[in-house]
This record gives C-alpha cells, structure tokens and sequence, in this order.
C-alpha cells in the first residue's frame, strides 16, 4: 500500500512532522534564549565596566580636587565642631514644617524690655545727633554717661551680676532702632553685648573673674573690648599673627610672656578691660596637661603693665572707636587667662560657641536698622524731588522701588 492511500501511514507522518516541528521549535528556542542570555550577561558585564569606569574617573578627579583644595585649617575644623543642629535638620529630611518652627521661634519682648526700648533708648536717641557726630566723631559726654549708666554695655550680662539680662530678641530690637537713628551708636553698644568679653566670663570665667570683671562690666566701670584681629590676621582668626605668647614661670609663679600687634579694634581708645587672643606655645612643658598650646583668651586692664591701648585711627572715617591694642614682652599671670590655666589653648572654642550671636544677631540688627534709615530719607526726598513739576515719589518706576525697599 502506497503511504498516501494508507490512512494509518499518513497519520504516522503528520504526527513525524509535527514532532521534528516541536523539535525544531525547542531548538529554536533554546538558540534565542542563550541569545537573550548572553545579550544580558553582555550587558550587565557592559554595566559593570562603565560603573567601574565611572567610579575610577570619579576617584581621580576627586584626588586632583582634593589636591588643588587648600585643605581644611584649625580653625575651620573648630569651627564645623561647634553648635548645634537646627531648623537645617529638618530641611535635610525633605519635609520641613514652617508650623513648628514659628511656634519654636516666636521671640517676644518681655514688658521690661518693652519698657527699655521705649524709654532708655529713646532718651538715648533724642542725646546724639548724627550728623554732629559724624562731624565730630565722637559722642557728648552726656550720651557717653548715659549709656554707662544706663546699662547699655551690659544688655546680656545677667542680673545677678548687676547687668540688664535681656533675651536676644530684645538686644536685636535695640540695636536695629539705634541704627535707625545713629549707625555710630549702633556699633558702640553692639560690641560690648557681642564681641566684648562679658558673655564669655559669665559662661567661662572662672569664680574670682566673675566677681572681679562681671559687676564693674554691668555698671559700666569698664567698657569692654576684644583684641582679635591684626594687620596680618583678619577672618583667619586662629592664625593669629604677631600675636605669640610663651609659658613661663617667674618667682614660683606660672603665666605667660606675651607680644602682640592689634589694630582695628573697636572701643579700644576708650576701653578699661580687653580680652586678648593670644598663640599660647609651651616648649619647656609647664603647663602638665593642665591646659593646651593654641588660642588663648587673656584678660587685661588698661593699665596693664605694658599694654598700650590706642592710638585711635578711623577706617572708612566711621566715628565710633576704633583703635590699637599692642605690647612687647608682656608679662601675664595664669590668673588673667580667660576660664583660668586649665583654659589655656581653647579661645577659639569660647569664639565660636559663644560670641557667635555678634555675627548672627548684632550685624544683622544694624543693617536692619539702617535699611529703615534709608527707606525714609529716601521717602522724604522722593516727595520734595519734582520732575516734570510732580514729586518722583508719583513715578511708577520709583514707587516700585519703594515698595520693594519698604519691604
């Protein structure tokens, strides 16, 4: 029987065909799935090469930054130490809350410092006139009085030691209503409540210092000054630059041999007490572990031996004080170190964590101040200018200016 009249045969070679199809299908199959694994494996492989090609080049041009990047000094290593962690923690965690940080910061003057700012500092306004002292550069021994008296170089000392005790909020208030009316005035009385030593002693000082500095601080026995920058040593402040000082001991006593060059130092021509920032080294080892080499804050009346405080020089013609602090081979007892001899070589710890609001609260305040100075001189001349016979204040282009600076 032929295969084709056979229907028994012809059953047998469709289901031939069919098998050699699904065999030939499976082959197939089995072909593009080693492809598709190997197109894979080739790309994963490519992947791992073009990261590791990638981290590579990353690696080096990191080494070449980091080689042409001055690297990190002392003083910013002290600096990135200090503080605390903020509102900044929270803008980090990609859900910051405006809520929370109005109800954690939402100052409010207490009625004494209310008072202060109505009274006090109102009376000292209505003593200087500014274009007087800008003329004269110097205040009129009435307001110089006033301000001694009055507690305006001890806004931060606290009470118990004679001084106002004011918040922070209300310093600010101050200082930004007195820029308002005298930019001169402004920095006198933001030194001592920033930059001077008070803060320092009440957080630092040690017992005998407190009862010593802190009362005739706040009476205004002493106005305050600090003796940081030099003519070589300005916002690298822990290079401190002919500014040296060496452990030694004399008579059985230990202290330390100072030389040192200061100048644009604020209040320093009428300054009683300065608190000097000093490179303490130690070669011979008398120190003990009791104290470290580096920064030092030491504390110095004007008659000091051999300090000399002055002469006053003027930059950018500004009236408020500005002067020199110098003296060569100064002798200076451990009991005038700031904190003491177990303080010595950490001034620039004391600098960073405290004095630190001078910066954040005082410079701010000022220019606040005087940006509302200028917004109304500029406001007044705008209406009494006339162009085209209008006042300029009706121009749209200068009232868009002054609606900006307004704000």
């Amino acid at each position: 029987f032929s295969e084709v009249s056979n229907p028994f045969s012809l059953n047998i070679s469709r289901q031939m065909l069919v098998s050699r199809h699904a065999v030939s299908s499976l082959a197939t199959t089995k072909v593009a799935a080693r492809a598709v694994g190997a197109t894979t494996s080739h790309y994963v492989e490519q992947r791992r090469t073009f990261l590791g090609l990638s981290k590579a080049v990353d690696k080096r041009a990191y080494r070449m930054a980091k080689g042409v990047m001055p690297a990190i000094s002392k003083t910013e290593q002290i600096a990135l130490g200090c503080g605390t962690i903020g509102f900044d923690r929270d803008i980090f965690t990609g859900s910051p809350s405006l809520k929370e940080l109005l109800q954690k910061y939402d100052p409010k003057l207490t009625a004494e410092e209310k008072a202060f700012i109505d009274n006090e500092v109102n009376v000292l306004c209505s003593l200087i006139n500014d274009h007087d002292v800008v003329n004269t550069k110097d205040f009129t021994k009435e307001a110089w009085d006033y301000m001694r008296d009055q507690g305006f170089f001890a806004l931060k000392i606290p009470k118990e030691w004679g001084g106002k005790g004011f918040s922070t909020h209300a310093v600010s208030a101050i200082l930004a209503k007195l820029a308002t009316h005298c930019f001169d005035a402004n920095a006198t009385v933001a030194v001592p409540n920033s930059l001077g030593p008070g803060e320092l002693l009440v957080r630092y000082g040690t017992d005998e210092q407190k009862e010593y500095f802190l009362p005739r601080l706040a009476d205004g026995t002493l106005i305050p000054c600090f003796g940081l920058t030099g003519p070589h040593s300005g916002s690298d402040a822990t290079s401190l630059i002919q500014s040296d000082a060496v452990v030694e001991e004399r008579n059985g006593e230990l202290g330390i041999v100072a030389s040192f060059k200061k100048r644009y130092i604020t209040l320093a021509p009428v300054a009683g007490v300065v608190g000097l920032g000093l490179n303490l080294s130690d070669p011979k080892g008398l120190l003990k572990g009791q104290g470290d080499e580096g920064f030092t804050v030491a504390l110095l009346e004007r008659d000091h031996p051999g300090l000399r405080m002055g002469p006053r020089h003027m930059p950018l013609s500004a009236a408020f004080m500005n002067g020199t602090v110098e003296g060569e081979d100064v002798w200076i007892p451990m009991s005038n170190i700031l904190g003491g001899r177990e303080r010595c070589g950490f001034g620039w710890h004391m600098f960073v964590e405290c004095l630190a609001e001078g910066r954040g609260v005082s410079l701010p305040a000022g220019s606040a101040g005087a940006g509302r100075a200028v917004v109304g001189a500029v406001g007044a001349y705008s209406r009494v200018r006339k162009q085209f016979r209008v006042p300029i204040a009706e121009f749209g282009g200068i009232q868009e200016a002054m609606s900006s600076a307004g704000s």
